[in-house]
């Protein structure tokens, strides 16, 4: 994406409203909420930018007071890396769960080696035969 395929947009609030201010264009935008600034803004896009045959993608800049913007952006890592951990943990969780009912334990003492409760248990499996289903 190039700097003209993109827009800043500084987003600051004022008592209980969003403000919105996009570079290069007079004036700004507000709403009472984040959702419905943003969305504003996505549809206004077309207009204040008609000269192009596509808007620009909006690249959003928050001014919170005691929140930066890299304050966000270490948050957006770490919601990613926690992401595939939970992602990993859920595919190696459904294997082991599966190796060890195919060594005949039970759902009881998968759970107790494994730390979770017998219904958890018996949910992973049915999931996982679900799944099975629906992709064979």
């Amino acid at each position: 994406m190039t700097a003209a395929d993109r827009v800043d947009v500084h987003v600051t609030m004022a008592g209980n409203l969003w403000l919105a201010q996009v570079d290069g264009v007079a004036g700004g935008m507000s709403a009472r909420t984040l959702k419905e600034l943003q969305g504003d803004v996505a549809a206004g896009l077309p207009f204040l930018f008609a000269d192009r045959a596509q808007p620009p993608t909006p690249v959003y800049h928050y001014t919170l007071p005691g929140l930066s913007e890299q304050d966000l952006d270490d948050f957006a890592a770490l919601q990613r890396q926690a992401a595939a951990i939970a992602e990993d943990y859920t595919r190696t969780l459904k294997k082991r769960v599966k190796h060890m009912h195919e060594l005949g334990l039970s759902d009881g003492d998968i759970g107790e080696l494994l730390g979770l409760t017998k219904q958890r248990i018996q949910q992973i499996r049915t999931n996982a035969n679900d799944e099975a289903r629906q992709t064979g």
